[in-house]
């Protein structure tokens, strides 16, 4: 009997890992979409750093035009991992370095009056601790003195999103589809609105349901501006896990926490900053995150680094980040604990 119940119990462990594989489905995935009124997702997951399943579910607007994984998203701060992958590609070409003040390379007229401008350096930026805010209310003004601590910020990514176009000459939509989407064959991506985009775009929706007209961006933003899908952020992640177009040691290096983003809770810290990236640290192992949001578009991507899973889903409401634990459950069973910090239930 004892015999039996122990082959019970590792049958049962054995299918633990498989468990969420099989959950995650076009029935479990639409049943989350009813419970918290989302209208369209785009949802991608990864086993071992290679794309399992792909699903796109609901509507892209009030004609009831069906999503498919072709239809493309506003990924908001999705964009930002995006533009460390460049980052790092042009460290390695020598272009910059990640601790040499930005000043150096480039003279930012918002800031050149501000005292601490010339301490900033780019890794400041990509772990968030350059002491910008998030977007500027008036003039662009520092908000903690540069490498202080962790405060996020849009405005950052902005200033080294133009030393990067300064040095290449180019457009971050130029160096995006040279560095990232020709080569990842990513599609349906990119930093600005495309006209072949028209056919095939979502639109996004209020919490009450209201919709809310496309903004078709013409000017690239790296913090927030990426136009993509699912499928598509899939192929991405699939290169930056494996460390494909990236030296070694700057795929451990944006992996590796620089800073906690919450010291003072009096708490065991869980998530940090990397370089380019969220870090969770958790039972189950590191993973690397980040959300979006700009407003009635919403998204999220966690990615598990020693073992390669990963979900990536955008929705087109509101209401896209509330379900964050229940989506990624479906096919990861990683806890989420930066989904409390993250404040959206």
């Amino acid at each position: 009997m004892k015999n039996i119940s122990l082959l019970l119990c590792l049958f049962v462990l054995s299918l633990d890992s498989t468990y969420f594989q099989r959950n995650a489905d076009l029935e479990s995935i639409s049943q989350i979409m009813s419970a918290n009124k989302i209208p369209g997702i785009s949802y991608t997951w990864l086993e071992s750093g290679k794309k399992k399943e792909s699903y796109a579910l609901g509507i892209a607007n009030n004609n009831n035009q069906p999503i498919d994984q072709e239809t493309v998203f506003s990924a908001a701060s999705l964009s930002k991992p995006i533009f460390a992958y460049i980052v790092f590609q042009l460290v390695e070409e020598g272009l910059f370095d990640l601790d040499t003040p930005l000043s150096t390379y480039f003279e930012y007229q918002d800031l050149i009056e501000e005292s601490n401008y010339k301490l900033v350096t780019a890794r400041m930026i990509l772990s968030h601790t350059s002491g910008l805010p998030n977007w500027r209310k008036g003039e662009l003004k520092f908000q903690y003195n540069p490498g202080e601590r962790f405060r996020y910020s849009g405005e950052g990514f902005v200033w080294l999103q133009k030393v990067t176009e300064h040095l290449k000459e180019k457009s971050l939509e130029e160096l995006a589809q040279e560095y990232v989407f020709h080569p990842l064959g990513m599609k349906r991506s990119s930093f600005v609105y495309l006209e072949e985009f028209d056919d095939n775009h979502s639109l996004s929706f209020k919490k009450n349901g209201k919709q809310i007209a496309k903004s078709k961006i013409k000017n690239p933003n790296a913090a927030a501006s990426l136009q993509t899908t699912s499928y598509d952020y899939a192929l991405f992640l699939e290169a930056l896990l494996s460390g494909k177009r990236m030296n070694p040691y700057f795929q451990q290096l944006m992996f590796t926490p620089q800073v906690p983003v919450d010291p003072t809770d009096g708490k065991e810290q869980q998530i940090f900053w990397g370089l380019g990236v969220g870090i969770q640290v958790t039972s189950e192992g590191k993973q690397i995150f980040q959300w979006g949001d700009n407003y009635t578009f919403r998204g999220y991507f966690t990615a598990n680094v020693e073992m390669g899973n990963a979900v990536i889903y955008f929705t087109n409401s509101e209401n896209g980040l509330s379900p964050v634990r229940e989506l990624v459950k479906l096919a990861i069973p990683d806890p989420q604990p930066v989904y409390d910090w993250l404040g959206y239930k």
